[in-house]
């Protein structure tokens, strides 16, 4: 369940750079816009701000996502396999079926049982003492 926010705004520029395929994109206010099914795998993302973004079915394998806030944020049918996700906020975030496949998420905050109960992962996923995932099928 996501969390309620208080309006956001994002950069139009920088939501034009994810849709238009350029997707190095540091530091980004990507708050509250739809990237849904849209890709930026293996691209650098760091310190950008996806709160309360709906980020569904979004290609974001191996990108590099440490420090992202994804408070609030949709992710769910994303793709997440092998992202940097250190310091990533998960607070809130919607996470059905979003795949961590080779993803460490020991450094996330925000990151509960119940998200990672409908998303899903492998053996190589890492995660907080205390917390497991499903496997993906």
């Amino acid at each position: 369940m996501m969390l309620p926010l208080p309006a956001m705004a994002a950069d139009p520029a920088a939501v034009a750079k994810i849709h238009g395929g350029i997707v190095d994109c540091v530091g980004c206010n990507l708050a509250g816009a739809d990237l849904s099914n849209t890709c930026v795998k293996d691209h650098d993302l760091h310190g950008a701000d996806f709160t309360g973004a709906d980020a569904t079915l979004m290609c974001m394998s191996f990108a590099n996502f440490t420090g992202v806030s994804f408070r609030g944020a949709e992710l769910s049918g994303a793709n997440l396999a092998g992202a940097k996700m250190d310091g990533a906020d998960l607070t809130g975030a919607g996470t059905s079926i979003t795949s961590f496949l080779g993803t460490d998420l020991t450094k996330v905050k925000g990151l509960t049982q119940k998200q990672l109960d409908i998303a899903c992962g492998d053996a190589t996923t890492r995660l907080p003492p205390g917390l497991n995932i499903h496997t993906c099928e």
